[in-house]
């Protein structure tokens, strides 16, 4: 399961030493996001599935025959039903993603990495690899 905490690391890990948000950015306010995700995405998704079955179902495609049009349906419907057969195929209820200590481990190596980046430019100690570095990670050169 993804989940929420797992996208809030994500987010920030993704957005993590871009200039304007050195330090990455915070998914907020959460709860609309959480609502987002939860409610908005699916109906919407769902209604503009029907919605557009809906239509291409009324309304025949530039007049093609009603032939040509079915084998047309049927590899829709093929591709359609692959995904949730695969799914089902090969569910062993098994994440593959790493736990959420790890993804939060990672997060914590780059703040570390980051401030002995600067710590080292800011000394003087710094050689060329970790003034790039530093300034990689959105960081004033000093």
């Amino acid at each position: 399961n993804f989940g929420w905490r797992r996208l809030a690391v994500s987010v920030k890990r993704a957005t993590f030493g871009n200039p304007a948000t050195p330090d990455g950015r915070k998914v907020s306010p959460e709860i609309f996001w959480q609502f987002c995700l939860a409610v908005t995405v699916p109906v919407m998704s769902l209604f503009l599935f029907v919605y557009m079955l809906q239509a291409d179902f009324q309304t025949a495609y530039e007049g093609y025959p009603d032939w040509l049009q079915g084998i047309g349906w049927f590899g829709l419907s093929l591709v359609l039903a692959a995904v949730p057969i695969g799914a089902v195929l090969n569910w062993n209820g098994k994440s593959e993603l790493p736990s959420m200590e790890e993804e939060e481990e990672c997060l914590k190596k780059l703040f570390e990495e980051r401030a002995a980046s600067v710590s080292k430019a800011a000394s003087g100690n710094a050689d060329v690899a970790d003034i790039e570095i530093a300034a990689a990670l959105g960081q004033k050169q000093l």
